[in-house]
């Protein structure tokens, strides 16, 4: 397995491989499939550095057979107030290889990418209350939960909470 923040011509696999987790996980994204099947490559690409930060980016893990497997989003925040923050988004693993450790490796790669950059605190993200496997890895390396967002998403008439998380650091 190798983990690295995705670049331009990795565009068709991520936009790919993210379409797919919105349509086969629509709960665990604020996102929706229809919405995103609808944009431009462009729309992938900017994803991959935002705020045109290259601190900023998505993780990639690839498989051994190099597919693009699993996906992690990193953002610091670019307002000076809050540069002490960066946040985790969009994180997904193709079914076929959960379990083997590729969300674990994604997460701690990301982990550490913010321990090496300056001034960086804390690292948030929420999570899907109801997805206990991806709650147990956030608690296994440290994150613990500050609030909870009743309702949060609403798909085909069902409401979902998503517990919001925060990993500080020393």
């Amino acid at each position: 397995m190798n983990i690295r923040f995705l670049k331009f011509p990795d565009i068709t696999a991520y936009r790919e491989l993210r379409l797919r987790a919105l349509k086969e996980s629509p709960s665990a994204f604020g996102s929706d499939y229809d919405y995103e099947a609808a944009l431009p490559q462009g729309e992938f690409a900017a994803r991959l550095q935002p705020n045109g930060n290259p601190a900023n980016g998505v993780f990639g893990a690839f498989a051994d057979d190099g597919r693009l497997a699993g996906l992690l989003g990193f953002t610091r925040e670019n307002r000076r107030k809050r540069a002490h923050v960066a946040a985790l988004w969009s994180m997904y693993v193709l079914p076929e290889f959960r379990r083997q450790g590729m969300g674990a490796a994604l997460l701690d790669q990301a982990i550490a990418h913010a321990r090496c950059l300056h001034g960086i605190r804390q690292i948030t993200l929420s999570v899907t209350a109801n997805n206990e496997a991806a709650r147990r890895l956030y608690v296994s390396r440290g994150f613990e939960r500050y609030g909870l967002e009743r309702n949060a998403l609403l798909i085909d008439g069902e409401f979902f909470d998503e517990d919001h998380m925060v990993l500080f650091f020393a």
